[in-house]
């Protein structure tokens, strides 16, 4: 190699260098704007031991009805008794799924048969047929409707879970047109 070659290199990568270097700084980049702070995360709200008092009845209340219910459409006088039967066995069947849902999601044991006590009643309503298990239909079903109408309005009122108060709030509306539709 030449001298002047080496010469040249010896005082051109110094420029070079300093040259590269000022020639990034020659266009300063936009600082980006920051992102929004995430939102809070709405928590759920808490299931309360009342919640849970409450799925508890509405589940032993719902499947006294449904084997009552069931019974109807084949033991019953009237044919609107048999009708509502069927109707009844199936709205409180998809009731029964709901709450079975709620009850898993908040790891919540559900009893799959009726109270004693409500077992005696319920076979002694079965017992009947025509026109007397329709007369003994209908009073259970008002009894128990009785029972369970000041828990229903005690959870639309103050329940804190919204899937358990919506699941109240239509229960209570049925509950209501049978009451009617039996008289």
């Amino acid at each position: 190699m030449s001298f002047v070659f080496r010469h040249r290199v010896r005082v051109f990568s110094p420029l070079l260098l300093v040259l590269s270097g000022l020639g990034g700084c020659a266009y300063v980049t936009p600082e980006q704007p920051r992102a929004p702070a995430l939102p809070v995360l709405a928590k759920p709200p808490p299931f309360t031991a009342a919640d849970a008092e409450f799925v508890q009845t509405l589940n032993t209340m719902d499947l006294a009805q449904i084997a009552l219910a069931k019974s109807a459409t084949t033991q019953a006088g009237r044919s609107d008794i048999a009708l509502l039967g069927a109707t009844i066995a199936k709205d409180l069947g998809a009731v029964q799924a709901r709450l079975a849902k709620v009850a898993t999601a908040h790891t919540l044991s559900l009893t799959d048969k009726p109270a004693p006590a409500e077992q005696k009643r319920i076979a002694w309503v079965q017992s009947a047929h025509g026109a007397v298990f329709d007369r003994r239909y209908i009073r259970y079903f008002a009894s128990a409707y009785a029972r369970i109408k000041p828990a229903l309005a005690r959870q639309v009122a103050t329940g804190t879970d919204p899937t358990v108060v919506a699941i109240a709030r239509d229960v209570q509306t049925r509950l209501a047109d049978y009451q009617a539709a039996m008289r």
